[in-house]
């Protein structure tokens, strides 16, 4: 009887110790994605710099381009969010708008970025590209999954 006292004890203390990180790990992601949204675009560009350097192998003359690139995105960034409109107060004809524009800028990044990078950096970049939108995705999901319930 003392043992299995003991044994649910531990059980029941081990249980709550392994789902308690999992919320305060959400609640750090959450502060800093927050506090990244707070960067200035300088800011921004420089990190995101820094990233690609890191992944790629980026030489000088390519960093230099790459940050004006992310620096000229980060600007626009944040004049899209200070005139964010509500998407459920868009009608359809500037939802559609909205989305074409986002699609050609998104082209238009591609193909500067397709001109800084070489070919294995550019399918390299891709990858990682391709990578992110599914993890957006795959969060987008779980977090429409979760407002179901």
């Amino acid at each position: 009887m003392k043992k299995t006292i003991i044994a649910l004890t531990l059980l029941i203390s081990m249980t709550m110790i392994a789902q308690t990180p999992d919320t305060d790990k959400k609640e750090m992601r959450k502060e800093m994605r927050q506090k990244m949204k707070d960067l200035t675009p300088e800011q921004a560009a420089d990190l995101q710099t820094k990233k690609l350097t890191l992944a790629l192998d980026l030489s000088e003359a390519q960093q230099k381009e790459i940050k004006s690139l992310a620096l000229e995105e980060a600007i626009k960034r944040k004049a899209r969010s200070a005139d964010r409109k509500d998407r459920t107060e868009m009608t359809t004809t500037e939802l559609y708008e909205h989305k074409a524009m986002m699609m050609e800028e998104k082209i238009a990044y591609k193909v500067k970025m397709k001109k800084i990078l070489t070919e294995p950096q550019y399918e390299k970049w891709e990858k990682m590209s391709a990578n992110r939108g599914r993890g957006l995705k795959k969060h987008a999901k779980k977090k429409g999954d979760s407002k179901n319930k």
